[in-house]
């Protein structure tokens, strides 16, 4: 199944890209269906789909960006792969608005739902505190109420952290961005 998902995948992304919300939804549901047969056996089709769902994200027709968060939440919840935060961390810097919260909010499920392990290596470390940076600071503000949550659920998984990129945020921005996050008390 996977090798033929991986041939299948141009035609795949063309009908999740299509302005047709039957076929695009019927091409979002199936890359649902087969991530959850597939669980963590789907993590090599993460690149060929992934980048498209999240451009979906972008769309202002509402029935695409719900359709696509859900296949979204699907891909982490069921491949509990730690690379998809490379793409959303990308994500949550675009324009599109829908884009980043969506991001935002699917960089708090991977933290929820990870092996903690996982995300202790210093590179998804990295792309987590990279995260919160961008979003602490986004302007709109349900993108800072989830970077909120992100750093939260930063806090919890790896606490011997919080101090540097409390140091590091600081450092970088001579005391103003990431502060209304990272220099708030824990309760």
């Amino acid at each position: 199944l996977v090798a033929a998902l991986r041939a299948s995948s141009r035609p795949i992304n063309s009908a999740l890209n299509s302005e047709r919300t039957r076929l695009s939804g019927t091409a979002t549901e199936s890359i649902a269906t087969a991530v959850k047969a597939l669980g963590r056996a789907f993590e090599p089709l993460i690149p060929h789909y992934l980048p498209t769902l999240l451009t979906l994200c972008t769309r202002t027709n509402k029935v695409f960006v719900t359709r696509a968060k859900e296949c979204i939440h699907a891909v982490i919840e069921h491949t509990q792969s730690p690379s998809i935060l490379h793409y959303l961390g990308e994500s949550t810097k675009d324009k599109s608005v829908s884009l980043r919260l969506a991001a935002a909010e699917a960089v708090v499920l991977c933290l929820n739902s990870f092996n903690p392990p996982d995300l202790e290596r210093e590179s998804r470390a990295k792309e987590i505190e990279a995260v919160i940076r961008v979003t602490a600071v986004d302007a709109n503000a349900d993108i800072r109420k989830t970077a909120r949550k992100i750093f939260d659920a930063y806090k919890i998984l790896l606490p011997g952290r919080v101090q540097r990129c409390v140091l590091h945020s600081r450092l970088r921005s001579h005391g103003r961005v990431s502060d209304c996050i990272v220099a708030s008390p824990t309760p």
